[in-house]
């Protein structure tokens, strides 16, 4: 029945400083590492010329690398070996190198050597006694000095190298903390554009319903507009047979005409007099009137126009001219013939043709007074 136990080598340092033990195969890797440090402890600590040493749990290597510290070393395919480092010195966070500690135990050893070349007698006995050659020992220490000049170099080589890593780790350590620095400028975009987008998001679903929104309201204008163009249609065909009706008689034309340039006087003189349109000046008019009847509001109207336009600094003096001629005002203001169609004449009567029908008047009163009107509504000669 093949046996239960694994042979395990603990490496310190040195050759001389290793150490072999018998494990039990049922056991993890971290009991063996537990076993490994007391063995190799025990074993330094009873060799002559070592100081004691405290060693690093946290820098313990096990050969084969396992899965984790809980596999069983029974487990693990080959020869198993485990790499113990001393504890760093107090403030430093160096991981130790074996290396180093062999080369300066090699050196220690040259020197002491070195040391025992100093006593003649020592050595002369020692000559006799081994029956070597003063020519091999000179070579011993030749080659010994040799060694030592090289492992000198190769610690002052290996110190620089330890301080170029110290500078590096520095350098490293401020590019770390400038990438955190970055890193968190980074986030802090990241989450700005976030915002953005949300906001773009809302904004883009808005434009949306408010797209949705408007074709349906174009739609609904679109049948709207249908409905006007038939209206208006019917409205032109309408209208073309009211002037047609109209302008079939010269006589009624030039009264419609006169008419017209009669209303926009009277529109023209209530805005003069302080009031938004005729309707609204005779209504005025009636609310403060005692009796309430239409000559008497229309009496009180022409009696409001002359003072306005006499003290009027704004009104012109083809305004004026009305103002000061009281027969004139009572044509403009009190009621007068000829009121039908008088809206659609305002549509196709211009200047021009208002002027002709005023001329064509053969009372002289009312042709006075009708061009006066006409000046202060056009500003112009009839």
């Amino acid at each position: 029945m093949p046996s239960d136990r694994k042979q395990v080598v603990i490496l310190y340092a040195e050759t001389k400083l290793q150490k072999s033990i018998d494990l039990s195969g049922s056991l993890t890797v971290a009991s063996a590492k537990k076993e490994g440090m007391v063995a190799i402890r025990d074993h330094l600590n009873i060799l002559p010329g070592v100081p004691p040493v405290s060693l690093d749990p946290e820098c313990t290597d096990f050969y084969p690398v396992p899965k984790d510290d809980n596999v069983t070393i029974r487990s693990l395919k080959g020869n198993l070996t485990m790499v113990v480092y001393p504890e760093p010195p107090r403030g430093q966070h160096l991981t130790p190198s074996p290396f180093v500690d062999a080369l300066q135990s090699a050196i220690r050893e040259v020197r002491d050597f070195k040391d025992q070349q100093n006593v003649a007698p020592l050595i002369r006995e020692e000559r006799v006694r081994s029956n070597a050659k003063p020519i091999e020992n000179d070579n011993l220490l030749r080659r010994f000095e040799a060694m030592e000049e090289k492992i000198g170099r190769d610690i002052a080589e290996l110190r620089q190298e330890k301080a170029d890593l110290k500078r590096g780790n520095i350098g490293l350590k401020d590019d770390i903390e400038e990438l955190k620095r970055v890193n968190a400028g980074l986030q802090d975009a990241v989450e700005e554009l976030r915002r953005v987008n949300a906001g773009l998001q809302d904004a883009v679903e808005e434009l949306r319903r408010d797209n949705t929104g408007l074709k349906q309201d174009n739609t609904g204008l679109k049948r709207d507009n249908t409905g006007l163009k038939h209206d208006i249609k019917e409205l032109t065909e309408q209208m073309d047979e009211t002037i047609r009706a109209v302008l079939g008689d010269k006589v009624a034309i030039d009264k419609i005409r006169r008419r017209v340039l009669l209303d926009m006087g009277r529109q023209q003189l209530a805005v003069i007099c302080g009031h938004k349109d005729w309707i609204e000046w005779k209504d005025s008019q009636k609310a403060i009137s005692t009796s309430g009847e239409d000559f008497a509001i229309r009496t009180a109207m022409i009696i409001e126009a002359e003072v306005v336009l006499r003290d009027s600094k704004d009104a012109s003096e083809y305004w004026k001219a009305v103002g000061r001629d009281h027969s004139t005002l009572r044509l403009l203001i009190h009621r007068n013939h000829i009121r039908t169609h008088a809206n659609i004449a305002a549509h196709t009567s211009s200047e021009k043709d208002i002027s002709e029908s005023v001329l064509a008047l053969t009372a002289t009163g009312d042709r006075t007074h009708m061009i006066i009107i006409f000046r202060a509504v056009y500003n112009n000669e009839p």
